[in-house]
């Protein structure tokens, strides 16, 4: 077992044993594995690959207590990773009918050497039998052999029936898209683009190939009968546009009863456009969940903080902890009690000067605000406002398991290297709790590394972005654009507006569409959320921005409780991407002004 309680291995590194001992289920049932073709979106580190891997055989003979002849349906766990399928010289050939057929080819491949390495991996003593072994020498040869124009030179040996037959099938498709790689790798050297050179090896596709394979594989003997399989395909964003092309085609033939596609990604899916140029649509061709705004939009208010104290009591209990999440992740006495003297202040002065419908109302939100106000504002203290405590830590996680998990790592590493330097005995790491200097001083950590380390990264590898998805000005204005709004945010605190905790922005207007590319690349890479609000005048739907609040620190922001929202013109987003410190200058210059009204800020819990 692993000294860390909060250490984070990706589902697919993990056996089924440790995926079921970690898993604590979701607080919302998202229905995946009812049969039907489902996509999955979310930031990196919600949970969506451990909900797909959890659907695999192994996870479900424990779940289930069940053997493989009776799980509900078969599932094949398959990762994109983006050294997989993603090859570069596809955009030598993607304007060309050759570059869909050679995407599809590459895809059923792929997946076809999946679903038999799963039924390896699962079937256990299943096909030692003889009528068992010679019924999957029937069914490699029709719909493998065969199908891949390889049954003469491929007939299996009485010795490979017996010892391992699927990893001979497995070998073969693998043959056959080395094969294709091999092509690849010679049309990039042939010189110009122009000359292309056609391919001319077995090409086949989903209707006659991947699909049979699959349908089928539930009619073996030692297979759970007649039910469906799920391609369970984790971070499909890596596909390539004509790869993404041939999985949006794939979906549109509605074969969910059979065979179905459950797709994760992480907001950056390509495209939902068919070989056909067709577009697939939400709830016809598939159902869409997307875990992210459940627990950042308001939808989930108390499920999210629970579902993360079940996981941390989980964790401590595993590696005999003996203390619920409250009592590890402390807050600072002396902090809270400051803050708690604020409280008691404005419950006395609630009839003479209160807000709030009653006096726990402005305790609540203004009193932090307020301490936190003494701490940078003119009136500075000297002191530093702690991040600390779990329930902040929870709201700075903003909604992603992940995050949370990751800074606990390293909070839990920190102190129990403190207490080995206190004691001098390195094999003490017997850790009881997070002292709140360490949970201040990672959370911060993770911020500056958020804004300043991980935005340095991806400009740097705006240039080898082949799809050029986004380029180095976008990523500069996305640095703009969250500096201006945590700086607008932090001016609002400082204030003496009636709401001062404000973390997210609804559109007054239409924006024009590099401020809508800007909006929506702050989205794929963690930095807002999107969601949906009324109107200013209540006649439509509005869009909806949350910044993320692991940039809390970052800005000197209260990221707990109820927050409100400000509704922004295109104008000032305009400003703040091309000079963000010119937005806020602007905002505080006009207090507000014709950019948001006092009855604009509307209480709306976003996490």
């Amino acid at each position: 077992m692993k000294s860390n309680p909060f250490t984070v291995s990706s589902p697919e590194m993990m056996d089924a044993a440790e995926m079921r001992r970690l898993y604590v289920p979701l607080a919302e049932d998202f229905e995946i594995d009812d049969p039907g073709h489902v996509f999955v979106h979310g930031h990196r580190g919600c949970g969506k690959s451990m909900m797909l891997r959890l659907l695999a055989p192994d996870c479900k003979f424990i779940e289930l207590n069940k053997s493989l002849q009776d799980l509900p349906f078969l599932g094949v766990y398959a990762t994109i990773k983006s050294t997989d399928l993603d090859i570069a010289e596809f955009e030598r050939i993607k304007n060309q009918y050759a570059g869909i057929v050679l995407a599809e080819h590459s895809l059923s491949l792929f997946l076809a050497s999946k679903t038999l390495q799963s039924l390896r991996d699962h079937t256990g003593d299943c096909l030692k039998g003889e009528t068992e072994r010679k019924e999957l020498d029937t069914f490699l040869q029709t719909y493998v052999f065969q199908r891949l124009q390889l049954s003469t030179q491929s007939t299996l040996t009485e010795e490979q029936r017996i010892s391992d037959p699927l990893k001979h099938a497995i070998d073969a498709i693998d043959s056959k898209y080395g094969e294709l790689i091999d092509y690849f790798r010679q049309i990039s050297l042939s010189g110009e683009a122009e000359e292309y050179t056609p391919f001319r090896g077995r090409v086949v596709g989903y209707r006659e190939f991947l699909f049979p394979l699959c349908s089928s594989i539930t009619k073996l003997t030692c297979m759970p009968s007649g039910v469906p399989l799920y391609i369970l395909l984790d971070d499909a964003d890596n596909l390539n546009s004509l790869q993404t092309q041939v999985l949006n085609t794939w979906v549109s033939y509605r074969t969910g009863k059979a065979v179905s596609f459950k797709i994760s990604t992480q907001l950056g899916y390509k495209h939902y456009r068919t070989t056909g140029n067709q577009r697939i649509e939400a709830p016809h061709d598939f159902k869409e969940v997307n875990i992210s705004t459940i627990y950042t939009g308001g939808t989930s208010k108390g499920a999210y903080p629970k579902w993360v104290e079940d996981i941390v009591s989980k964790r401590l209990s595993g590696h005999e902890i003996s203390a619920d999440a409250k009592v590890f992740f402390p807050v600072s006495e002396a902090q809270e009690k400051a803050i708690n003297a604020i409280k008691e202040k404005y419950k006395t002065d609630w009839e003479e000067s209160g807000k709030g419908y009653r006096p726990s109302d402005d305790a609540s939100r203004y009193a932090r605000p307020d301490y936190i106000k003494s701490l940078v504002g003119p009136s500075k203290q000297g002191s530093t406002y702690l991040y600390a405590g779990f329930e902040q830590l929870v709201h700075i996680s903003s909604g992603i398991i992940r995050y949370f998990l990751d800074d606990a790592a390293s909070m839990y590493a920190e102190e129990a290297k403190l207490l080995q330097v206190n004691s001098g005995d390195k094999n003490l790491a017997k850790v009881s709790f997070i002292r709140p200097t360490i949970q201040d001083q990672i959370t911060r950590d993770s911020a500056d590394a958020l804004m300043i380390d991980n935005l340095d990264k991806l400009l740097g590898e705006a240039e080898l972005d082949l799809e050029k998805s986004a380029t180095k000005d976008d990523f500069k204005q996305l640095r703009n654009l969250i500096q201006a709004l945590g700086g607008i945010f932090q001016a609002i605190l400082l204030s003496d507006r009636s709401e001062r905790r404000v973390f997210s922005i609804a559109l007054s207007d239409v924006p024009a569409e590099e401020i809508t590319r800007i909006l929506k690349l702050g989205v794929k890479h963690g930095y807002l959320y999107d969601g949906a609000i009324g109107s200013k005048d209540g006649r439509w739907r509005t869009r909806k921005y949350v910044m993320t609040r692991r940039l809390a620190p970052t800005f000197k922001l209260d990221p707990t409780g109820f927050a409100g929202y400000l509704f922004v013109t295109s104008d000032l987003l305009r400003t703040a991407i091309q000079n963000p410190v010119r937005a806020i200058r602007e905002f505080e210059q006009n207090r507000l002004g014709t950019v948001i009204d006092d009855n604009q800020l509307t209480l709306e819990l976003e996490s």
